[in-house]
This record gives C-alpha cells, structure tokens and sequence, in this order.
C-alpha cells in the first residue's frame, strides 16, 4: 500500500470521489460531501493531515487527523488533533495497514509539536491504538435511550445559556466560530431548565434528542426536566452516555441500552498529556 498526505481543499477536491467510494463501501452510506470538506477543509483552526492508501489507482485506506482546540474558564487555550474517519477496504484490512496510514499522520502532528491526540476509536481498533501508538484511555461508557413512561407538560422556562460550557474545566471553545463549526444541519443548542437543569444538547431527524453535556443542582428533578424539555423540542427520546446519567442523577440500570456500542474516549501524548477534561460530547460527534 501506497500513503500520500493531503493538506488542503484543492488536494481534496482532486480525491474526493475515490474518498466517496472507499467510505460507501466501508460504512454502506453516501459520504456527505458538505460535511467532509467542512471538518477536513473549511476548518477554523487550520489544516488537517489526510493519509491515503492506495493500492494502484485504488484508494484502500484513509484516516485524518482534524485540528482542534479546547478552552477552559480560566482563558487557556490548548491545541490538538481529534483523529477522525479510518476506513479501510475489506480486502486491505490488517494491522499493516493499519499501522502505516496512522504513523504517518502521527508522524506529521510530531513534526508539527503538537502536545496530544483525542480520539474515540471503535471497538475494532481500540487495542491496535493502544498496542502500536501508546493511546490511553481517559473514559470508558455505555450509551443508553431514555424516555419518560407518560407525556410531560411542556417545562416552566428555557433560558439559553450564554456558552457552550457548564463548568471552568477544559472544553470546545465557547464562541460562535466553533459553534457554527461543528454545527453543520444540526444546531447544538445550550439551555437551562426549570431554573436547575443545564443541558447542551443537539435533535436529530428522527427525533432523538442526543445529550452533549448536563449539570442539575437538583438531581431528585432530573427525569421530570429531561421530560418537559423533550415535550419542549418536540423529540420523542433521549440519548446519553452513563456517564452523564449518573452526573445529573439518573440510574443507568434502569434505561435501555443503545445498541451495545461503548465509547471510548482516548488520547495519545505527543509531547504532553491533555488537560483536565470535561467530558462532553462536544469534542466529537461519534455517533
């Protein structure tokens, strides 16, 4: 196999059809083109680092690393790589592979001095990230569908809420440059509750309303808030990591199981390890 390195929107537009049929043959979907060019290309905080395997005129392999960076409530500000979109074709498939298009990005990101690598690596490439590339693992969880037994009155108030943070941990930027960023069809959306439960959250097409990041000082309310903001926006559920069920006080044990996908938030140290985090969904769209 082969690797070149793309770095800018005119190299991408070059490739992008073979892209497109390397990403409908792995995942079975039509690769949104809008989309591709705005995390990749159209990006606020540079340029990504693109690898391509290919396999004569066949492109077999592709894995990016996208520029990012994350802020916390005491005016840091902390550049890194989110590695995004590894595909492989069925029949190039192996660690080799594998191996050869993330050293390459890793190598450029090296190169470039940046301190660290976020990543959410699916269970087929979790312990080769681990194994080959040193990743570690900052969380581990389960996702879960949650929805109230009856229909609930629509919430007392919404109040927006002025940023894209809920507390001073380090986090995506609060500015409307990532917010429109990172937003593309579907608006992130960040509210206050009754008075209590902070929530940023995004609703899909089929109306579940996916639960980014939350934060309640009355826990014992949780599940009549999240039933008045579903009535609220319309949706018909809720989806969240146990991670964040638990921060606002719901039991996991007793909310139905997405699937049994498992999310895996992992980082590679290039020159320092990453700040404390807040773990929102925000740092990736993973699903």
């Amino acid at each position: 196999m082969k690797v070149t390195l793309i770095r800018s929107a005119r190299d991408a537009e070059a490739v992008f059809a073979d892209v497109e049929c390397l990403f409908q043959r792995v995942f079975g979907y039509r690769l949104d083109r809008r989309a591709w060019a705005r995390f990749y290309f159209v990006n606020p905080y540079g340029d990504a680092i693109v690898a391509l395997g290919w396999s004569g005129d066949l492109l077999v392999g592709h894995q990016a690393l996208v520029p990012h960076a994350l802020t916390d409530g005491y005016g840091g500000e902390y550049r890194y790589y989110l590695a995004m979109s590894l595909m492989l074709h069925p029949d190039h498939r192996g660690f080799p592979a594998f191996h050869r298009l993330v050293a390459t990005t890793t190598a450029v990101a090296r190169q470039e001095g940046v301190p660290f690598i976020l990543g959410f690596p699916n269970g087929n490439s979790y312990a080769l990230f681990q194994r080959a590339f040193g990743w570690k693992t900052l969380l581990e969880t389960e996702l879960y569908n949650w929805h109230p037994a009856t229909p609930a009155a629509p919430p007392r108030s919404v109040t927006p809420l002025p940023h894209l943070r809920l507390t001073d941990e380090a986090g995506p930027p609060c500015d409307e440059t990532y917010r429109q960023w990172r937003s593309l069809e579907l608006p992130y959306y960040a509210e206050r509750v009754n008075g209590q439960l902070a929530v940023i959250y995004k609703i899909d097409r089929n109306g579940t309303l996916t639960l980014l990041d939350a934060l309640t000082d009355a826990p014992q309310r949780t599940a009549d808030d999240l039933a008045a903001l579903l009535t609220y926006a319309g949706a018909r559920q809720v989806r969240m990591t146990g991670v964040h069920a638990r921060m606002i006080g719901l039991d996991p044990s007793r909310m139905e199981r997405h699937t049994d996908y498992r999310l895996r938030m992992c980082y590679a140290p290039i020159t320092a390890d990453p700040p404390p985090l807040r773990f929102s969904l925000l740092l990736s769209d993973v699903f």
